[in-house]
């Protein structure tokens, strides 16, 4: 089968460019690519972007379980989408819906081996692993928080079998690069979200303040619960209607008791993020659904795309600022 050519919304620049890092965001037949060059703690240059559609779901081609991978198709579209790239690790975005991924807390200061086996630990458990297999895990703090028994880090950890493992690998070889990460789709928008409301924070005398942001794909939904910019939690479910979207955004506010008074931005982005989509949620939260605008930082603006296709990419640029 023959690689798709891929549509470039920005194209890339031909002279010597410092180092790069490039993501790719998997949703459904789509895949969004993006590479930005990066000197220092700023946001950097956004050296290309652009999307490829295959004529199969390319996020279960290289996340999913047993079946058809097409990842010799996939890695010729990668490869014709980062030729020359100087990026050295290979940033790859999963849906929440695609891998085991969960949150716990640990006791602050438990050192980093003990860290990392517990939290292994429990993703063999909840991923059904056999104790006999190894359990490959991708686990950031998210936040700290006072417990009975003192603090505790909270971690999202996600789960990656060793075949996702494997393809993740080859992807990354047959672009000359030595290592992958993988960032879920929430903590990645999440990353946008810190720019987006950066300067309006709420002093610690004042109540906290949420913003929750949903990503919605070909009927399911996924959501951000950010804590003045900061990743707090993330959710997902299948949304065919505006009532499934708003159900299970709701159901996250309770799960994590957050009111709803106490939300001060809605933004949304996805391939089908008309903020019509999201009115009926918008009325219940009191709030207006604002697109989400991932190209904010860089100063340069493809001519040919709307705002609401490129809130689309908001998981895949937040995946370079993570």
């Amino acid at each position: 089968m023959a690689p798709p050519r891929a549509p470039v919304y920005l194209p890339d620049v031909t002279a010597e460019a410092p180092a790069t890092h490039a993501a790719l965001a998997l949703a459904g037949r789509t895949l969004r690519y993006a590479e930005v060059e990066r000197e220092g703690s700023g946001p950097g240059h956004l050296r290309r972007l652009g999307a490829c559609e295959f004529d199969f779901d390319v996020d279960h081609a290289v996340l999913g379980g047993a079946g058809p991978t097409y990842l010799e198709t996939v890695s010729t579209a990668v490869c014709e989408v980062f030729a020359r790239t100087t990026a050295r690790v290979l940033t790859v975005v999963a849906p929440p819906s695609a891998l085991v991924g969960f949150s716990t807390p640990l006791p602050d200061g438990l050192p980093a081996v003990q860290r990392y086996e517990q939290l292994r630990q429990e993703a063999a458990l909840l991923a059904d692993v056999s104790p006999t297999q190894p359990a490959r895990i991708r686990a950031a703090p998210v936040r700290v928080e006072r417990l009975p028994s003192g603090p505790h880090v909270w971690h999202h950890v996600l789960h990656v079998p060793e075949m996702v493992h494997a393809r993740l690998v080859l992807l990354g070889r047959s672009l000359g690069m030595g290592a992958y990460d993988l960032v879920e789709a929430t903590r990645a928008a999440a990353a946008v979200i810190r720019t987006a409301v950066a300067g309006t924070e709420v002093g610690e005398e004042g109540p906290p303040q949420y913003e929750l942001v949903v990503g919605l794909w070909g009927g399911r939904a996924e959501f951000a619960l950010c804590r003045q910019g900061a990743w707090y939690a993330g959710h997902h479910g299948p949304a065919h209607t505006s009532e499934d979207a708003t159900y299970f955004a709701l159901a996250m506010l309770e799960r994590m008791r957050v009111s709803p008074v106490h939300l001060r931005r809605l933004f949304v982005y996805g391939d089908e993020a008309a903020p019509a989509r999201f009115s009926l949620l918008a009325d219940f939260l009191g709030l207006q659904a604002e697109l989400l605008d991932p190209l904010a930082l860089f100063g340069r603006r493809p001519p040919n795309a709307t705002p609401a296709a490129l809130s689309a990419y908001a998981p895949c640029i937040g995946a370079l600022l993570a």
